[in-house]
């Protein structure tokens, strides 16, 4: 089962390659030499696989003197005002979208260094989009070496038949297969001219395929989607098979028929119900204006739980409620389960719960700031007085 994402930057997310042609053939253009758009090529996504110098080369062929500085500088201006006036490749927003409601994680990691590639993301809003931006300050080596991919499974605590890198130059290509892990090549104008072999799978663009589907060509079978009426009798079923009791489903029940009920995913294989989990409205005395969910109950059968099942269900909850404009979720439960997750001790923000003492009673921003001077106690919801918080 996928649990991360991992994408390449330059030539995937943004087209900065072909900008970069396109600068480099208007001052060749002037010399009345053809900028060697096959030689270039072949150092994209490695940096370095080839000893070529666009100047040095255009000296050559020209048989002009140059002034190198003066070129190159000409040339950076050039290039970053075409990537300006770039927007992210077809099909990387709606993959980007989707990978975070089925509960997935994403990464970029690139060879390029932190202030370009974070430059770029804030500049075209995907910025906070994803979770972990791996580049070449990172690692000792770029591609196609495996150090920036190893470095990214780290950090996602992720195995590397639990993720997926989609690239677009051959460097990339190999870095990848190189760190264990499946690769889908989109190469671009440039890089489709060098080849991809070695990918699992070649795609044109991400817009050629949606995200479910490339996954099921994976074998994926995990779908994440809301809860309806139809799954409630099993959905019983599962919270007592997973607890052993029916104090956890007879919760769920006085909360859907309480109308306290804010957002309930299920996690389907096939037509298996593999996990569920609830958010119902949390709202801290005094500040009604901030909006708030308390996370659980959650159930995932002990057979699905090693496959990161409940970590999907959570990722994909916590986006949602973040698209539905919640401002902050509290649960109750061990920090070091859900420090992965982003929450901390509720006492840090200044909240407490009648039922919970210490560091049990857990808070996340879906807002940044949100929770900011909002000291006071969670109310209790009565579908809850039997149990902690």
């Amino acid at each position: 089962m996928f649990q991360a994402l991992l994408f390449d930057f330059d030539g995937l997310i943004l087209d900065t390659e072909t900008p970069e042609v396109i600068a480099w053939g208007e001052i060749y253009s002037r010399y009345g030499v053809e900028f060697p758009v096959d030689l270039w090529g072949q150092i994209v996504g490695g940096n370095g696989a080839v000893d070529f110098d666009p100047v040095a080369y255009l000296a050559e062929k020209s048989g002009q003197p140059i002034d190198a500085d003066l070129m190159r500088a000409d040339k950076r201006v050039r290039d970053r005002q075409l990537v300006a006036e770039q927007d992210a490749l077809p099909g990387v927003r709606d993959y980007l979208e989707t990978a975070r409601l089925l509960g997935l994680q994403t990464a970029i990691v690139s060879s390029s260094t932190h202030e370009w590639v974070e430059g770029q993301l804030r500049r075209l809003g995907l910025l906070a989009a994803f979770d972990r931006i791996i580049c070449r300050e990172d690692a000792p080596r770029p591609k196609p070496n495996p150090d920036l991919f190893l470095k990214a499974l780290e950090q996602l605590e992720a195995r590397p038949e639990e993720a997926l890198v989609f690239e677009d130059s051959p460097n990339g290509v190999k870095a990848g297969k190189a760190a264990g892990i499946r690769v889908v090549a989109v190469p671009n104008p440039v890089t489709v001219r060098l080849g991809v072999d070695g990918a699992d799978l070649t795609l044109t663009s991400l817009a050629d395929l949606p995200l479910p589907a490339l996954l099921a060509h994976f074998g994926e079978r995990l779908t994440i989607r809301p809860e309806t009426a139809a799954d409630r009798p099993a959905v019983r079923r599962l919270y007592e098979r997973v607890f052993g009791r029916p104090d956890e489903a007879r919760t769920a029940d006085l909360l859907r028929r309480g109308g306290q009920i804010a957002l309930a995913l299920v996690a389907v294989e096939g037509r298996r119900r593999l996990g569920h989990i609830f958010f119902s409205p949390a709202v801290v005395e005094g500040r009604p204006e901030i909006r708030g969910l308390r996370l659980g109950p959650a159930a995932v059968l002990p057979q699905a739980q090693p496959r990161g099942v409940e970590a999907r269900l959570t990722r994909a909850g916590l986006e949602r409620a973040r698209q539905a404009g919640f401002d902050f979720v509290v649960a109750a439960g061990d920090s070091a389960d859900y420090s992965r997750f982003g929450f901390q001790p509720a006492r840090r923000f200044g909240l407490t719960c009648e039922r919970l003492d210490g560091d049990s009673l857990l808070a996340l921003e879906l807002r940044p700031g949100a929770l900011a001077g909002a000291r006071g106690k969670v109310r209790d919801l009565a579908a809850f007085r039997e149990a902690a918080c």
